[in-house]
């Protein structure tokens, strides 16, 4: 958590869009892929990809 809240000071107000999000679901499992595009006050635009997979536990992802 305190990473994330060192990359919050360092990079000020943001916004973030995503694009491309594609989302799959095999067995209990979700994945979820996108492309972001994040708008920083102190550093300017951040790019990525991300990949996200979430379990199915007790009911819930």
């Amino acid at each position: 958590m305190r990473e994330f809240e060192n990359f919050d000071q360092f990079t000020g107000k943001a916004t973030t869009k995503f694009s491309n999000e594609v989302y799959l679901k095999a067995g209990d499992y979700l994945i979820i892929t996108a492309d972001y595009e994040t708008t920083t006050e102190k550093v300017g635009v951040i790019t990525g990809k991300f990949t996200q997979i979430w379990r199915k536990t007790s009911g819930y992802f």
